[in-house]
């Protein structure tokens, strides 16, 4: 009896073990592919090291008038924008960071966009943990005031954290924007 037991036990612990890896490496995997051809052209930060490759008909521009975008890629028929901009914490902010991860600077980036838009954006939807290389993402979707779905990836690069923002203009093919973006941010280093 003490036997059947002691092997029950060790069955339901393999089992737990193998539900729990299966269910973290889940977790880590994107909702979009990263297969989007990228051109050998590098596109670079104003105010870090970070960089990444331009994706296949993209370029790349700088935003002169408000000198919020820090990179910026856009489609050559102007049709959809990829936008990283990082994220400026206060004090507070980066001990909560500290104490509660990245998951906390997507709350924040969240509460930046309710404040941005009010009752005219939708709710969050979709919302995304992944790795890709050896970097970390959160990264989530809305509406914005004028009806686009935009979907937010949340990461840390160095000591800085980002937003990498996909804002379609007129397409219509938001799979593919997102896998543009989500192919951009696999060409970190």
């Amino acid at each position: 009896m003490f036997c059947s037991i002691k092997s029950f036990i060790k069955k339901y612990f393999s089992l737990l073990t193998a539900l729990l890896l299966f269910s973290c490496s889940a977790a880590s995997v994107s909702l979009y592919n990263f297969d989007y051809p990228l051109t050998a052209e590098t596109a670079v930060s104003q105010t870090t090291s970070l960089n990444v490759k331009i994706p296949r008909g993209w370029f790349t521009a700088d935003d002169n008038e408000f000198h919020r975008i820090d990179l910026w890629l856009i489609k050559d028929d102007y049709s959809e924008n990829l936008q990283f901009t990082s994220l400026h914490l206060d004090s507070l902010a980066n001990q909560e960071v500290e104490k509660n991860g990245l998951k906390e600077i997507v709350d924040l980036s969240k509460e930046f966009k309710i404040a941005r838009y009010g009752k005219s954006m939708s709710a969050f939807t979709n919302p995304e943990s992944f790795e890709l290389g050896k970097n970390h993402f959160e990264a989530y979707q809305y509406k914005d005031g004028q009806n686009r779905n935009i979907r937010v990836v949340v990461f840390k690069y160095g000591h800085k954290f980002y937003e990498l923002t996909a804002i379609p203009a007129t397409t219509s093919n938001l799979s593919e924007l997102y896998r543009i973006q989500n192919s951009v941010l696999s060409s970190i280093k």
